[in-house]
C-alpha cells in the first residue's frame, strides 16, 4: 500500500492559481486507436505550421530553453554522462548559435585558442568564463549550470584517476592513522 498522500485541492491552491490548476488537469483519453492516429496527425501538422511562423530569434530560445531543461534534468540524475560534460555542452551551445568558434571566441572576449582547448577537455573553464557564457546566453543559461556541468566531469575525474591519486599519495608524509573502533 502506497504512504504518499496525493495533494488535495486546498493544498494545490496553495501554490498554483485557479487558472494554473485548470491548465494542468488532463483528462483520460476515450479515443479510438483510429481518433488517435487522427488526432496526432492534425497536432503534428499544426505543430509544423506553428514552426514555420517562428523566427530565428524564438526558435534559438526555443532551443536555449530546451538545453537548459535538459540540464536541469541531468543533475537530477547521479551518473556521469559525457554527453553532458561542460566541453560537449558549449558545442552543442554554439551550434544552436551557428557560429565559427573564432567568432563565438570573439563574443565571450577570449583566445581562440583557448576556447579550443577547453572545447577538446585540455583545459578547464574558469568561472569568468562561465559569468561570460551567463551574459552570452542572456541569463538563459546560468552559471551556475555551466559551474556544474564542469564540477561533474572533474568529480568522474577524481573517481577514476586511480594512476595520479597513487602518484599523490607517495608525496604524503606523517598519514594520519586511527585505531579501529569496536
Amino acid at each position: 500500500m502506497s504512504k504518499i498522500k496525493e495533494p488535495t485541492y486546498e493544498d494545490v491552491r496553495k501554490e498554483l492559481s485557479e487558472e494554473e490548476i485548470v491548465e494542468s488537469f488532463v483528462f483520460r483519453s476515450t479515443m479510438t486507436a483510429e481518433e488517435r492516429k487522427q488526432a496526432d496527425e492534425e497536432f503534428r501538422k499544426l505543430r509544423f505550421e506553428r514552426l514555420k511562423e517562428m523566427s530565428d530569434e524564438q526558435i534559438l530560445q526555443s532551443e536555449l530553453m530546451r538545453m537548459k531543461l535538459l540540464m536541469k534534468d541531468y543533475f537530477n540524475q547521479s551518473e556521469f554522462m559525457a554527453s553532458y560534460s561542460f566541453s560537449s555542452q558549449l558545442k552543442q551551445y554554439i551550434g544552436l548559435l551557428k557560429k565559427s568558434s573564432t567568432d563565438f571566441a570573439a563574443d565571450l572576449d577570449i583566445h581562440k585558442t583557448k576556447l579550443s582547448r577547453i572545447l577538446n577537455d585540455k583545459e578547464s573553464p574558469n568561472l569568468e568564463l562561465m559569468y561570460r557564457l551567463e551574459h552570452h546566453s542572456n541569463n538563459m543559461i546560468p552559471a551556475t549550470y555551466w559551474y556544474r556541468l564542469h564540477s561533474r566531469k572533474l568529480e568522474e575525474d577524481i573517481k577514476l584517476d586511480t594512476e595520479k591519486r597513487a602518484v599523490e599519495y607517495k608525496r604524503v608524509k606523517n598519514k594520519l592513522t586511527f585505531k579501529k573502533s569496536a
